[in-house]
């Protein structure tokens, strides 16, 4: 798994950012714990596959 940005993440899910944002929300505390900060602009691999994982986002180059 690679770093992502937000944007790139929405996209792979067809959502906006703010929807996958929304989708976050109640993970926050645990996407903290893992280093995912507010303004982050790139996610780190071990957030990005959490999330993939978490909201089951298809990701064909993997």
């Amino acid at each position: 798994m690679k770093a992502m940005t937000r944007q790139e993440l929405a996209e792979l899910a067809g959502v906006s950012v703010r929807t996958l944002s929304n989708w976050c929300k109640p993970y926050s505390k645990e996407l903290e714990r893992m280093g995912m900060r507010r303004k982050m602009v790139l996610l780190p691999p071990n957030i990005v596959r959490w999330i993939i994982d978490k909201f089951c986002i298809d990701v064909d180059d993997e």
